[in-house]
């Protein structure tokens, strides 16, 4: 009688836990509060700066006022900068994904 009086404080204390981490996860909705993973805000932030970086190579390849030449490349070059440094710390993270 004891093995099932354990197992039912077991299963009680699971279920406990499993409320407990809803309540947590609907509180931090309620309080806006972002409740995705470090990977995956990384993941974003990579996509992200990828896609500034490929807007930033149209906005050069587009450009046709001479003062605007320095500003165009300048960008080009912040935004790869920005990309490759933060592909180098998912590198350091872990994170293995597909971003393109």
């Amino acid at each position: 009688m004891s093995r099932v009086g354990s197992n039912s404080k077991r299963n009680e204390k699971n279920t406990n836990s499993f409320f407990n981490k809803i309540n947590t996860i609907y509180a931090q909705v309620v309080n806006g509060e972002d409740i995705r993973s470090e990977e995956d805000k990384m993941i974003d932030t990579i996509r992200s700066a990828h896609d500034e970086w490929k807007n930033a190579e149209a906005f050069f390849q587009n450009v046709t006022d001479p003062d605007l030449i320095d500003y165009a490349i300048y960008r080009v070059e912040a935004a790869k900068t920005r990309y490759t440094y933060l592909m180098k710390v998912a590198r350091e993270m872990g994170i293995k994904a597909n971003i393109q």
